[in-house]
């Protein structure tokens, strides 16, 4: 149930525990208070597991170092919003995965959807202690569940992360642990974050 009032046209928020006020089209109105559901789905359980590890992510290595702060601020600029808020939305639009075990010599299959904008995105692997290129900015396909090859290799465990090449600080080059924006995609069966881990023996 709604109630128009010219009187309390700026009162928004919740009234007590039983009424909200809100507006619709500019007019403003009270409704019935109803509490959100939240039925803790695996979806959504999945979903909120990648929010809370790219925050964690951005706080470690963008949020850390003013340099690495001031670059990727630089980057969200255009879009009037911080560079903390620019990290986690393009990790939110991003997904990449890749099986969890390979065999030495062969090709592990990296499946992907790029929230970053093509031109500035890449896909940058890591092997424990060096940061490599895979796929260099320009080269990735827009689009859901694309995918590209990381041919022929070696044993070891290999971490894949969707990164924005564009964003660098003065006297650095590409790539960068900072560039690397997310190795998440959400398993919404199981209710997690999965990370783009493969071990190759």
């Amino acid at each position: 149930m709604k109630w128009k009032s010219v009187l309390f046209s700026e009162l928004l928020n919740k009234l007590g525990d039983q009424i909200v006020g809100s507006k619709w089209k500019g007019r403003g109105y009270f409704r019935s208070y109803v509490i959100p559901a939240n039925p803790k789905t695996n979806k959504q359980e999945a979903h909120r597991a990648v929010m809370q590890e790219l925050v964690k992510r951005c706080q470690a290595v963008v949020l850390d170092d003013a340099d690495v702060k001031a670059a990727w601020d630089n980057e969200a600029l255009p879009l009037l919003i911080s560079g903390y808020n620019l990290f986690v939305k393009y990790g939110r639009l991003s997904k990449i995965s890749v099986p969890a075990t390979g065999s030495a010599g062969s090709d592990i299959t990296i499946t992907y959807t790029c929230g970053i904008p093509i031109s500035k995105a890449g896909i940058i692997r890591y092997d424990g202690s060096t940061w490599e290129i895979v796929a260099d900015k320009g080269t990735l396909e827009a689009g859901k569940d694309k995918t590209i090859t990381d041919p022929s290799m070696s044993a070891g465990t290999y971490e894949y992360y969707i990164a924005d090449l564009d964003v660098l600080v003065e006297g650095d080059s590409s790539p960068m642990e900072y560039q690397a924006v997310t190795k998440w995609e959400p398993d919404e069966t199981n209710g997690v974050a999965k990370e783009a881990k493969c071990v190759v023996s």
